[in-house]
């Protein structure tokens, strides 16, 4: 009689870093249960953040050689999309709580850990060097990282930054914000979008490096981006403004400062379910990022 072969579990894994970093503690708890040889990840962003972790031998990139043949095609292949999940989709459960539902199938997500970034001690000195460098052109004892946009945002003629799904900071939100931080702190900008009059540090470097920066900083101040998660990840404090989103989706409204524009009304955009009302979602909540001095 042949042994029957047993099927591992392959979770495919979409999106940026943010995504990739709130599934961390999921699957840290499908580990802690199944053990290392009973699943593969799959990771279509690549594989930055699961190194040095205890995934780091079964995770494939979507170049690997032989990837269907071998990792795929024997096995059961599961797609993780949070965004379709009954508990996010309803503001009940935030991405963490949604990837442990996908994966470890639960309701009972008390024992997630906070997603562990691990650091090379080269990444760690290399951010350390930059915040020096920072406070040397700066001349503040404190530093803070500012994450204005999102990865939807774009840089228009004029140098104006249009974000559709409203999630990140306009041009002129983003300078106010910068200028009153500058008063007080350092301010590094974690953007690609640059501006010839901006007066904060940019830093030209990957992802593994702004993780690093943001564990040396003092604070954080973001939107709904990756930025935020690395600061969770590191217990860092910081503000994190709400535009279009849910906080209790996409960000940590026990740990971090929510900020979102007063009495102004927003819905929920079913963004990663195709063929639904996103687009007219976002032209209602098209102004939830709009802010003035006063708010």
């Amino acid at each position: 009689m042949n042994d029957q072969v047993i099927k591992k579990n392959v979770f495919m894994l979409s999106g940026g870093a943010g995504r990739i970093i709130c599934a961390l503690p999921t699957f840290e708890k499908y580990l802690k249960i199944h053990g290392p040889d009973n699943f593969y990840i799959i990771s279509q962003s690549g594989l930055e953040f699961f190194l040095g972790t205890e995934f780091q031998d079964i995770t494939f990139d979507l170049g690997h050689k032989g990837l269907f043949k071998d990792i795929i095609k024997p096995n059961n292949l599961i797609n993780l999309e949070p965004y379709q999940e009954y508990g996010y989709y309803n503001q009940e459960k935030s991405l963490t709580e949604s990837f442990d539902k996908l994966i470890n199938d639960t309701d009972s997500h008390g024992d997630l850990k906070r997603p562990k970034i691990i650091l090379s001690k080269t990444e760690e000195i290399n951010a350390s060097n930059t915040v020096k460098e920072c406070k040397k052109q700066q001349g503040k004892k404190y530093t803070v990282v500012i994450q204005p946009f999102g990865r939807n945002a774009n840089q228009h003629d004029g140098g104006h930054v249009v974000d559709e799904t409203s999630r990140s900071l306009s041009t002129d939100d983003y300078f106010y914000i910068s200028e009153q931080l500058r008063k007080k702190y350092n301010v590094i900008s974690m953007t690609e979008i640059r501006f010839e009059n901006d007066k904060n540090m940019y830093v030209d470097t990957n992802l593994r490096h702004w993780a690093a920066i943001i564990e040396e900083a003092d604070y954080f101040v973001g939107v709904d981006s990756c930025g935020q998660h690395m600061a969770y990840s590191f217990d860092k404090p910081g503000s994190v403004i709400i535009g279009s989103t849910f906080a209790e989706n996409i960000s940590y409204p026990k740990h971090f400062n929510i900020v979102e524009k007063p009495n102004n009304p927003k819905v929920y955009s079913p963004i990663r379910i195709e063929g639904l009302d996103s687009e007219l979602a976002n032209r209602v909540n098209d102004t939830c990022m709009d802010f003035t001095s006063k708010n």
